[in-house]
């Protein structure tokens, strides 16, 4: 394979993604609804493609004389305004139905797709069900998919990481809920060697993965981590209840012009712990990942 489109380059993952992309020596396409956001990836050397998800006409173009599609996408994040969609979950169904029509009609079958763990069809909250209906649209689609799960993503520019290290910074931490859940976390570059890894990789169709780390660490314990990496005192730390957070989700949601539904499925992902097995991947893929500790070090020093 030589030319990949990514979808979501905008975006930390797929910026990152195509970075490596570059680097292993492909040919990158990048779908972007602001160019501008992605100026960096073109003078990398990045064709760039002006589209979104939910235009299908743009979709079709941005695919045409490709050989895979990565799709690296946030529908929490503000959306263009869509009168037919009911809510965030809506804009990124119809926009993975958008993709999959393009890839049938110019014949490709590779597609990646990056989700989170804990996507399942019990799992305790919504977001982690309706990621998984996601994946299964595409895994039902008769395309060669693979599904990226990664936990926490260490690197700057990752909104989970980046409140990590501003809280981090600050004489008192301020955390949604208990700081009691726990993740496995990857490195974004150990993410990004994972995802073109398995791009070539035909034991890798059909397949689901969670990626990351050994280490199980809470909120909390990254906040103090990050700070020792800083060289600076662990933070005093104040809970903010996740009830008062999910009462005000649509003021919020109006505030900040986040798609109906986003905020509530962000407090509603906060009491859900990001635990996966990554032994599966590691088969394919053996390299040896950073900690926690190491990583932080490697993007703050």
């Amino acid at each position: 394979m030589k030319k990949i489109l990514v979808v979501g380059a905008s975006g930390f993952v797929g910026k990152n993604l195509a970075q490596q992309l570059l680097a292993d020596g492909y040919t990158v396409r990048c779908l972007a609804r602001n160019p501008s956001k992605v100026q960096d990836l073109a003078t990398a050397g990045c064709e760039i493609v002006q589209g979104d998800i939910s235009d299908i006409a743009s979709i079709q173009n941005a695919v045409k004389y490709v050989d895979a599609v990565y799709i690296s996408i946030n529908t929490l994040s503000a959306q263009p305004a869509n009168k037919t969609a009911k809510n965030f979950m809506d804009i990124e169904l119809n926009g993975l139905q958008n993709i999959v029509t393009a890839c049938q009609t110019h014949s490709i079958s590779r597609v990646i797709f990056v989700t989170f763990i804990g996507a399942a069809p019990d799992a305790s909250n919504e977001l982690a069900r309706d990621r998984w209906k996601a994946e299964q649209l595409l895994l039902k689609s008769g395309l060669d998919v693979t599904v990226m799960r990664p936990g926490m993503i260490v690197g700057v520019g990752g909104q989970g990481y980046n409140s990590v290290v501003a809280n981090a910074k600050r004489r008192l931490a301020f955390i949604l809920g208990s700081g009691k859940q726990r993740f496995h976390c990857i490195a974004v570059t150990d993410l990004a060697y994972y995802l073109v890894g398995v791009l070539n990789e035909p034991r890798a169709f059909g397949q689901c993965y969670d990626v990351g780390g050994d280490e199980l660490l809470t909120i909390t314990e990254m906040i103090d981590i990050v700070a020792e990496a800083l060289g600076r005192n662990h933070p005093r730390k104040f809970h903010i209840p996740l009830l008062m957070l999910k009462a005000i989700s649509s003021p919020i949601e109006r505030l900040m012009k986040l798609p109906k539904g986003a905020m509530k499925a962000i407090v509603d992902g906060m009491r859900t712990e990001l635990i996966g097995d990554s032994a599966p991947i590691r088969k394919i893929l053996p390299r040896p990942l950073l900690s926690f500790r190491q990583a932080s070090e490697k993007v703050l020093l």
